[in-house]
């Protein structure tokens, strides 16, 4: 099979490098220092079972990865999704897959406008990982993919792709309802990654000290979710933070990662994308409305030295 990771940053360099090791044929999109050393010596993965080294890898602009590719998994940030699905047409096959693995509950939906809905199903990451250093990547947890149709009729899709991933070594949870499958993602999403990032403090540290703001705040999304459809129990805030406690207690959220590393956050597809969302069903989301300001002001323009300093 075919493949092209577009974005080959902690989660495309995960699994880009977990399906190259399993043998398949995967260019990757990538730039910078990262991509020459992708390119020069492959990528290192530290999990917490063990080190993953690759071989060279091949790496292209995308303007020039050549296809037709059997499956694109796009790992960009946010805001750059519609230019590179803008040109995920002309590179899939006929019968190609796009999945998009990006925060948020829009993706596919951008996807679809470009290579049609028959060529995109559901995808997310659960996993807590970062870029250490040019062509090395560090998981501080297990990885697992979450896939579902976007459309009724792909489950053999679905199915066939979910194979591939656990033959990677990427265990992969199938769900039948996708926007159930990233609502409930967005119940750990949106407040976790506000708090941490506001307070600088692992995802753990959160669960335990900030366990009512928490808790409060996923139960806004939740009561979102339900206003849009989406089956999710007000018991699946509790269980997320025990999960995070026992599973994920050192996760840098990827909002904490920016605001280091003084790059925009992605605040309007989380945070503000609910409290949209909220304001359009008639729901009051107060904790999620402070978290969304508050991480606004966390701009890279207000995390720079002043000038004359």
């Amino acid at each position: 099979m075919r493949i092209l990771v577009v974005g080959a940053g902690a989660v495309g360099g995960y699994f880009g490098a977990r399906l190259t090791l399993a043998g398949e044929d995967v260019t990757f999109v990538a730039r910078g220092a990262h991509a020459e050393v992708m390119r020069s010596r492959g990528l290192i993965v530290r999990t917490p079972s063990g080190e993953l080294r690759t071989p060279p890898l091949r790496v292209a602009p995308l303007d020039g990865a050549r296809g037709p590719f059997d499956l694109a998994l796009i790992a960009v940030k946010s805001p750059s999704l519609a230019a590179v699905s803008a040109k995920l047409a002309g590179l899939l096959a006929a019968d190609g897959l796009a999945a998009p693995l990006l925060n948020g509950l829009d993706s596919e939906d951008v996807v679809a406008r470009d290579v049609g809905a028959a060529r995109v199903i559901a995808a997310i990451a659960y996993m807590s990982s970062g870029v250490a250093g040019p062509g090395e990547i560090e998981t501080l947890a297990p990885t697992r993919a979450g896939l579902a149709p976007y459309r009724p009729g792909q489950e053999a899709r679905v199915e066939a792709t979910a194979a591939l991933l656990e033959r990677a070594g990427i265990p992969v949870r199938r769900g039948a309802d996708h926007r159930a499958m990233l609502w409930e993602k967005m119940v750990w999403n949106a407040p976790f990654n506000a708090i941490c990032a506001l307070t600088g403090q692992r995802a753990g540290v959160v669960a335990e000290r900030m366990e009512d703001l928490t808790r409060a705040a996923m139960l806004e999304v939740i009561a979102v979710a339900r206003a849009e459809g989406a089956e999710i129990s007000e018991a699946t805030a509790d269980a997320m933070l025990a999960l995070t406690r026992s599973e994920f207690p050192l996760t840098e959220p990827s909002m904490l990662q920016d605001v280091r590393a003084g790059r925009a956050t992605e605040v309007d597809i989380l945070q503000g994308a609910v409290v949209e969302r909220a304001r359009r069903a008639g729901i009051d989301t107060p904790v999620l409305r402070t978290l969304a300001t508050l991480v606004r002001g966390l701009s890279p323009r207000a995390n720079a030295p002043s000038a004359g300093r």
